[in-house]
């Protein structure tokens, strides 16, 4: 699949995900930034199989206790929201991830996810890719969320 193809992939598999699994929709605004001093959370999650390839996605605390709220029904400001956010972000990255192999690699092959870590940034993260890297940028409550495809062709010596 050609470079074009798999961003146009990732961003439709990415606004699909937050509109259809919370209720989230992207602006058209690409302005947008979120507040000065918004902690940044990183959440990255990998696949193995016959090809191999990791996504990484950028979004603010704010913006992950509000997906929390979403998913769960619930409200923003409640206490659950921000205590579940962390396991929110993760089942959305292993939606993302499991929806994007099959949209890339097709259902024959069995894949393997790994486990998706999170972890806080100290700064505002820098959203560059080489370019060998899918990558899309939407905008969600005035929030930028950024995610990134980094395949790796090479086959897998464990499957």
């Amino acid at each position: 699949m050609m470079q074009e193809q798999k961003t146009a992939t990732l961003t439709a598999i990415f606004s699909d995900v937050l509109a259809n699994l919370a209720f989230m929709f992207s602006d058209d605004d690409g302005e947008a930034t979120p507040a000065a001093g918004s902690i940044w959370l990183e959440t990255e999650i990998a696949y193995h199989g016959p090809q191999r390839g990791t996504l990484r996605f950028w979004c603010t605390r704010d913006f992950s206790t509000k997906l929390s709220a979403n998913l769960l029904g619930g409200d923003p400001e409640d206490d659950d929201a921000e205590a579940q956010a962390v396991d929110a972000v993760k089942e959305f990255m292993n939606i993302v991830c499991g929806q994007l192999i099959t949209a890339i690699h097709g259902t024959e092959s069995v894949f393997d996810l790994t486990i998706p870590t999170l972890k806080e940034l100290v700064e505002t993260p820098r959203f560059c890719e080489d370019q060998d890297t899918a990558t899309s940028t939407l905008f969600v409550d005035s929030q930028p969320l950024h995610l990134a495809y980094v395949p790796d062709e090479a086959e897998d010596t464990q499957a």
